[in-house]
């Protein structure tokens, strides 16, 4: 009597990791994360907690920084300075940069300067992500040719994210050992006070580490998903990288590159 053949043994599956495992792992092994990210279906997890993890540290930050009468000092500072700039060049009396200046106090106290700098913290954060994914999805449309989901650029951005995360705790924490406005990872520990409207001081703040980690793996993540290789991912987005900074720093908004 014959017997039917065995069934064939399922193939073996990858589970998928959880979202805590993503979020750690893109740090030490982001090619397998967006590799995961590229065979799976589309998981708002990837890029909705990354946001929202890096809103809670954002805000957290500036209720840290904005505690600290050195730097709320520093502030005061800075736009005293550039109010006597002011009266020098014959664009103001003295009478009306003191008037001027009173204004300014009363909306840059430490709680005004809390609260608008959680709003941007908030707001800023998604658009950091959602502009960052049509960066990364024009890359792969037009230089790369290659067409993938936009959602899957969303998550690539936002996996990506957690590199800035940690380098913005890092900067707080600098923040308030040094008690310098600014203070980050970059080469703007070379310089004693920053001066956000110096322009060689904003691209010494924009060299930083966290930056270009940031590049890596947001280029690491569009060459897994795309397909393409990674020395060309590499340099397409620093090169996009490096003009978005140097035109914010030319247009006199450094701060946006830091």
């Amino acid at each position: 009597m014959e017997t039917a053949p065995p069934h064939p043994a399922p193939e073996a599956t990858t589970p998928a990791t959880s979202i805590g495992s993503r979020l750690l792992n893109v740090f030490a092994a982001p090619g397998e994360v967006f590799e995961e990210v590229k065979n799976s279906k589309p998981s708002t997890a990837n890029w909705l907690v990354p946001t929202l993890i890096y809103v809670v540290v954002g805000v957290i930050s500036t209720f840290v920084i904005f505690s600290q009468p050195t730097i709320i000092q520093q502030i005061h500072d800075q736009q005293e300075k550039a109010m006597d700039q002011q009266v020098k060049a014959g664009k103001l009396t003295q009478a009306q940069a003191d008037q001027a200046m009173g204004a300014i106090d009363k909306f840059t106290g430490p709680g005004m300067m809390t609260v608008f700098g959680s709003v941007g913290a908030v707001v800023g954060s998604f658009l950091h992500i959602f502009w960052w994914a049509f960066i990364l999805w024009l890359m792969g449309q037009w230089f790369l040719k290659i067409k993938f989901p936009f959602i899957k650029a969303v998550e690539i951005a936002g996996l990506a994210t957690m590199i800035l995360v940690l380098g913005a705790a890092v900067s707080v924490l600098l923040t308030v050992i040094t008690g310098k406005l600014g203070a980050s990872p970059s080469l703007a520990l070379l310089v004693g006070q920053i001066d956000f409207k110096n322009k060689t001081h904003m691209l010494l703040a924009a060299a930083n580490v966290f930056n270009f980690w940031q590049v890596v793996v947001a280029a690491c993540g569009l060459a897994r998903v795309t397909g393409a290789p990674f020395p060309k991912t590499l340099l397409l987005v620093g090169l996009y990288w490096l003009a978005f900074s140097l035109f914010f720093i030319v247009m006199g908004f450094g701060q946006m590159a830091m």
